[in-house]
């Protein structure tokens, strides 16, 4: 299992912060820390090695938040060789999320309930740009039970999968 699908599961299932902590030193230990001589990594630095070079991934993934949240998941996803969507009130136009993502998408007015909370705008821009799969960062839609079965056949990754409704 690599870190980031551990930790992914991990916070999932309500583990504490302590355990976490323990299991994601295991795993870090049970791989050797070492400078990597790949082609696609010769920046030097010393890598971990989080990602399966032979696991299967997506594609293209529609980030659902903004700020720095959305620009973490995209800093990631191009490090992984993965093209981002990055959706975007008319205001957020210039925001860096949206300029560091592959594509983006207009979601609508400056108040994220008429924009980053509707969930059928969300649900249209992952259609029309082809995305395998959304993030939704955390708050926002992440929180929402609702979005989470709205994206029912649609790949989540993160929380919206562990939402439940109370």
């Amino acid at each position: 299992m690599s870190l980031v699908c551990f930790l992914t599961s991990a916070f999932g299932s309500r583990l504490s912060a302590k355990q976490v902590l323990r299991q994601t030193k295991v795993l870090l230990a049970s791989k050797p820390l070492n400078q990597s001589s790949d082609a696609n990594n010769s920046n030097g630095i010393y890598t971990t090695d989080l990602f399966d070079p032979v696991e299967e991934r997506f594609d293209k993934i529609l980030i659902a938040n903004r700020g720095e949240i959305a620009c973490r998941i995209i800093r990631t996803c191009q490090k992984m060789g993965i093209k981002t969507v990055a959706v975007h009130s008319d205001v957020d136009t210039n925001a860096l999320h949206v300029k560091m993502a592959d594509e983006r998408v207009c979601i609508g007015t400056a108040q994220a309930v008429n924009s980053y909370l509707k969930v059928e705008k969300i649900l249209d821009a992952i259609i029309r740009t082809g995305s395998q799969a959304v993030h939704p960062g955390y708050g926002f839609l992440s929180e929402s039970a609702s979005f989470a079965e709205a994206l029912a056949n649609i790949n989540k990754i993160g929380r919206a999968s562990c939402r439940e409704r109370v």
